[in-house]
C-alpha cells in the first residue's frame, strides 16, 4: 500500500502559484511548514509562503482567495487523511499567504505500541531541538522550481523518547512514547476479555435452550420401546392362554401333552 506524507504534498501551494510562469523556474523559494501534533495523532498544519512580484500576480489571477480550490487540491494530494478547518490569510504588502488546516491521523500507534509519524524520506536532514521539537530541511522540486522547505515538528506535551527510525521500506519515521501505552494495552486486554465472556455467555444460553429439546427427543425415542414391550407382553399372555386351552382339551380327551 502506498504511503502519503504531508510534507511533499504541501508543494501544491507552490504548483498553483507557478501556473504559466515558466520564466520563474530558475528562482528558488522558501516555504515554512509548522506541524503541531496533539496527543491523539491529529495535527494542526500551518503553511506560509512568500512569492516574487511576478509569482504573486500570477497567483492572484489563478487562485486569488478561492480557498475551496486550495482545499480540493490538498484533499487530492492527501487521500489518506481527513482534512478540516481550512483557513486562508494573505499579506499583499509582502506578497505572502498563509494556509492553515487540521489533518486527522498524521500520527498512529505502531505494532510496538509507540506513536509514529511518516517523514517519507530515506535520509532526512532533521535536527532534534528538544524531546518534543524537531526541525527538518528539505529541498523539493515543484513545477521546475527548487523550493527550500523548513518543516517544524511540535510533538504533544506528553511525548518522550522521540527519535528518528526507519520503517520496513527504509523510509524515515519519527517515533515517540506518550506514557499512555500501558493504558491502551490494558483497554485492549479488557476488550478481548469482554469478547470472550460474551462468547461464553452465548454458548451457555444456547446449551440451556437445547436441553429441553434433547429431553423431548429422548422421551420420544423411549415411547416406541414401551409400546413394543407392551405388545410383546400381550402376545405372550395370548399364547399362554391358547396353550392352556389346548392342554385342557387334550386332557379331556385322555391324551397327554
Amino acid at each position: 500500500m502506498k504511503k502519503y506524507c504531508v510534507v511533499p504534498a504541501l508543494c501544491f501551494c507552490l504548483q498553483l502559484s507557478f501556473w504559466g510562469r515558466a520564466q520563474d523556474i530558475y528562482r528558488g523559494l522558501k516555504q515554512t511548514i509548522d506541524f503541531t501534533i496533539d496527543k491523539i495523532g491529529n495535527a494542526d498544519i500551518d503553511v506560509s509562503m512568500q512569492l516574487t512580484a511576478a509569482q504573486w500576480d500570477n497567483f492572484k489571477k489563478t487562485i486569488g482567495e478561492n480557498v475551496s480550490l486550495l482545499k480540493r487540491q490538498m484533499e487530492r494530494e492527501l487521500p489518506k487523511y481527513y482534512l478540516t478547518d481550512f483557513s486562508y490569510t494573505e499579506d499583499a504588502m509582502n506578497r505572502a499567504y498563509n494556509v492553515k488546516f487540521k489533518a486527522l491521523g498524521i500520527g498512529f500507534v505502531n505494532r510496538n505500541g509507540l506513536w509514529e509519524t511518516d517523514l517519507d524520506v530515506e535520509k532526512p536532514d532533521i535536527t532534534k531541538l528538544s524531546d518534543r521539537e524537531f526541525v527538518m530541511n528539505e529541498d523539493v522540486l515543484a513545477s521546475g522550481t527548487l523550493v527550500q522547505q523548513t518543516v517544524k515538528l511540535h510533538l504533544p506535551s506528553v511525548a518522550k523518547n522521540a527519535k528518528v527510525e526507519k520503517d520496513s521500506f527504509g523510509k524515515a519515521v519519527l517515533t515517540y512514547a506518550t506514557g499512555q501505552e500501558l493504558t491502551s494495552q490494558a483497554l485492549t486486554a479488557f476488550g478481548i476479555l469482554l469478547v470472550l465472556l460474551g462468547a461464553w455467555w452465548f454458548y451457555r444460553n444456547q446449551q440451556a435452550k437445547n436441553k429441553p429439546a434433547l429431553a423431548q427427543i429422548t422421551q420420544t425415542d423411549k415411547e416406541p420401546n414401551k409400546e413394543i414391550a407392551g405388545e410383546a407382553i400381550r402376545n405372550a399372555v395370548i399364547e399362554a392362554r391358547e396353550s392352556e386351552e389346548k392342554r385342557q382339551i387334550e386332557l379331556k380327551r385322555g391324551g397327554v401333552v
